[in-house]
């Protein structure tokens, strides 16, 4: 059985049904709760899992998560449509990685003149949490 988000093959008998459609695990875990980016708990804990894994910057990320990130770097201000095109990802799929990122506070998105952008966190940019010893 093939999981019909992320096309990944289901073993028999963990397959779970969602709005009419079969999915695998991981993807009905994401339809019912979906990630999200302005999130303060996810933000605390990805910070202190980093900092104890002495991970900075793109340290322990995915490959295409770091991908995301330096086309982020290059080319941003950007839109989530130019990253999909980018990579060719789904809604869903970019939704995911770029919670990653804003909870590691890597990227964060703006508003300008109606449009979503995103860009590169700035150190001692808004909303950035400090985690002390």
């Amino acid at each position: 059985m093939i999981c019909e988000r992320c096309q990944d093959v289901i073993p028999e008998g963990e397959q779970f049904e969602h709005l009419g459609k079969t999915l695998c695990e991981d993807c009905y875990i994401e339809a019912i709760e979906p990630p999200r980016t302005c999130d303060v708990t996810a933000v605390y804990s990805a910070k202190v899992a980093r900092k104890m894994a002495g991970q900075e910057g793109t340290d322990g990320l995915t490959e295409l998560q770091t991908d995301i990130y330096n086309y982020i770097k290059a080319e941003g201000p950007i839109t989530h449509e130019q990253i999909m095109t980018k990579f060719k990802l789904a809604k869903w799929q970019l939704e995911k990685n770029f919670a990653v990122l804003r909870h590691c506070e890597l990227v964060r998105g703006f508003r300008q003149d109606g449009k979503v952008f995103v860009t590169v966190w700035q150190e001692g940019g808004p909303g950035e949490l400090k985690i002390t010893e």
